[in-house]
């Protein structure tokens, strides 16, 4: 039995209407799933918006008891709202037999309606069941976004407002990511693809990258300054750097090429102060000789590029090279 009674939220208030004008209770019970859900969402609206209602021809407007005992669906509604928006009882059927948690998701869903949301109301009907949660992802969505894929994996408004802000970094470094572009995306997603990989596909064709702290390359060492050199580089390396992209389009990591015998990993200082030489990584991350990595330390002296001082003894030297494929493998 959920909070609040057999009915949630509604079944006080049906009690005190069946106490008025008894039969209320039997005739919800036994409603069918439009009449029932229009019975909690007139519930709602009398709740939130005392008051409302449509007359009709009598002189004394008749009691929202005496309306949900004996009233249509529509009538239910328009006792509660005045007005219904096109499509509203439809919706409703979609909840199923019980009530949503909370009364206020039935006024979500018909100011929803009244906003002439096209893609909210869209993104709804195309998602099978309507439950609170979808409500809350729907409100929380740029209105960009909102289709039945993303209704359909995106679990709460907090991970629907994070999807916002990594749809809003994607299309800061693709500038073919327009509006347009995502919102197809989404609408062509297949049953087995999902909004992470979505994303991925357009951050691998990233083409307003940060500038690279190696401005300029020469025979022994190349900036992978584009997402095209990363990849291929990580299909080379046969590491994770295709699973860093988005830290290098961030600005918060760099990668060169030294000798095509290694990738330098950069990182930056703090305050914008620039650069410094955090890392050397060889094929599948294996230990990287000591001579190899002494060549790349001492370029990175020659181009300016400071890096972290081995410790007294070698130790935190020895530490980095062993626990490396925790950051790497």
């Amino acid at each position: 039995m959920r909070e609040g009674g057999l009915l949630g939220w509604a079944t006080d208030a049906l009690v005190k209407l069946d106490d008025e004008v008894p039969g209320i209770l039997a005739r919800v019970l036994t409603a069918g799933p439009q009449r029932r859900q229009a019975i909690f969402a007139g519930l709602a609206g009398q709740e939130e918006k005392p008051g409302v209602f449509d007359v009709g021809d009598g002189l004394i407007p008749p009691s929202l008891a005496e309306v949900v005992r004996h009233g249509r669906a529509a009538d239910i509604l328009r006792h509660a709202f005045g007005e219904v928006p096109e499509g509203f009882p439809g919706l409703l059927t979609r909840i199923g037999e019980r009530p949503l948690p909370r009364s206020k998701g039935y006024l979500a869903l018909y100011d929803l309606l009244m906003s002439d949301d096209v893609r909210g109301a869209e993104a709804l009907r195309g998602s099978g069941r309507v439950t609170s949660r979808k409500l809350e992802v729907l409100s929380a969505l740029d209105s960009r976004w909102r289709h039945a894929n993303t209704l359909e994996r995106i679990d709460s408004g907090p991970e629907a407002m994070t999807f916002n802000g990594a749809v809003a970094f994607v299309q800061s470094v693709n500038s073919k990511a327009t509006d347009e572009a995502v919102a197809g995306a989404i609408a062509l997603m297949r049953p087995t693809s999902t909004l992470p990989r979505l994303l991925d596909r357009f951050l691998r064709r990233a083409d307003r990258m940060p500038p690279h702290p190696v401005q300029q390359g020469d025979n022994e060492i190349r900036p992978l300054a584009t997402m095209r050199d990363l990849l291929e580089a990580g299909r080379k390396y046969r590491n994770c750097l295709a699973y860093r992209l988005g830290e290098i389009a961030a600005g918060k990591m760099a990668v060169a090429e030294f000798r095509g015998e290694c990738l330098l990993e950069f990182r930056p200082l703090t305050l914008g102060s620039g650069w410094f030489l955090r890392d050397v990584h060889v094929e599948r991350n294996r230990p990287v000789a000591l001579t190899l990595s002494e060549a790349a330390e001492a370029k990175c002296d020659e181009i300016g590029m400071p890096r972290i001082l081995e410790a007294v003894g070698g130790s935190w030297e020895s530490y980095r090279r062993f626990t490396k494929e925790l950051e790497w493998g």
